[in-house]
Parts: C-alpha cells; structure tokens; sequence
C-alpha cells in the first residue's frame, strides 16, 4: 500500500538498524483512524544531530536505502513548487500487494518539512505528511505526523489489522534507519 513519502514512507517491512536501538527513544507511535484516513503519530528523540537529519530527510533519491518498499523518489519542480514523486511496492501480508505512485508538493523550511499529496494525481485521495525536527538534549526531538487516504478500494475490516502493524513497525523501522544515517558512521 502507498504511503507518504517518508511514510513513507512513508510504512514498512523490516530494516533492522544495527546499533541504533539505544540511539532512538520512542515517546509516541500511535496508528489509527479518522474517518476514511489512516493516522500514524510518532515523536521520538534521536541521538543525531538536526542537521543531519534534515539532510536523511531530504536525500529523497536514497529513500530507497531508508525503506526497501520504496523503489524510488525524486524530487522536481512544477509551477515553481517542489514536487516529490514516490513509487513504491507494498504489501500486506500475502493478501494484498500493489506498486503505487504519489505525487506531492513539498514545503521545506528549516527543521519542518511538509508533503501534501496532489488530489487526482496517484494512489490517494488525500495524503498529508509533516514532519518537525529540532534541537533537544544533545540529538533531536522529531514529531511526525502521517494521514492518507487511499484511491482504491481495499477491504478495511480484512487489511485493518495489516494495515496498522505495517505503519507501525515501517514508522519505527524508518526512523531507525534515518537515526542510522544521520549519526557518526553514517552515509
């Protein structure tokens, strides 16, 4: 299933992160449901520093490194607005597997980057990904927020279950490999 982008992202299978299960400290990794949109909010504390994981963050073309669903990303520009295409092939369980794109524009400001999914345009109806990074305790404190809205048609009482464990876990997993990256030894 198509996340963000991060989500991306945006979602996830397994990226085991070697030695960085004491580098991140998870204070909230909520998934859930508002309406017809699935939610994951997560805020942790990393031990990297902001700037490097802005960089992670920004490298969109190795997304792929953070999340092997992702088969790529690449950023452009359209009307002199950054725009982030994602292709990305997910699954959930053995039931229900689909490569998906997305298509959103970026809002990049110091410690906050925004994607907002282009309705009409890929696998969702409606996608908002914001995520916050700032300076705290030596690391950085990241808060992120992740809600879409798929285009097609998935039977939510059979994939529910799937669905949310696959947020969960991908959330955390990313992370990990983002906290990976953008720490000593990384990149």
């Amino acid at each position: 299933m198509k996340l963000s982008f991060l989500a991306l992202l945006l979602a996830i299978p397994a990226l085991t992160a070697a030695g960085t299960a004491d580098a991140i400290d998870v204070s909230k990794l909520q998934v859930g449901e508002q309406g017809r949109r699935y939610v994951v909010d997560f805020e942790a504390q990393l031990a990297a520093e902001p700037a490097a994981v802005m960089r992670v963050l920004l490298d969109f073309a190795n997304y792929p490194a953070l999340d092997p669903r992702i088969l790529q990303a690449r950023r452009s520009m359209r009307d002199g607005k950054p725009l982030l295409f994602t292709q990305l092939r997910g699954c959930l369980g053995s039931v229900f597997c689909q490569t998906l794109d997305r298509y959103e524009l970026l809002d990049e400001q110091p410690g906050l980057l925004v994607a907002t999914a282009i309705p009409g345009e890929g696998d969702v109806k409606y996608g908002l990904t914001v995520i916050r990074v700032e300076s705290r305790d030596g690391g950085t404190w990241v808060r992120y927020r992740n809600e879409f809205d798929p285009s097609f048609w998935m039977p939510r009482w059979l994939v529910r279950k799937a669905m949310y464990t696959t947020l969960h876990d991908g959330t955390l997993e990313m992370f990990q490999a983002i906290e990976k990256r953008a720490g000593p030894g990384g990149e």
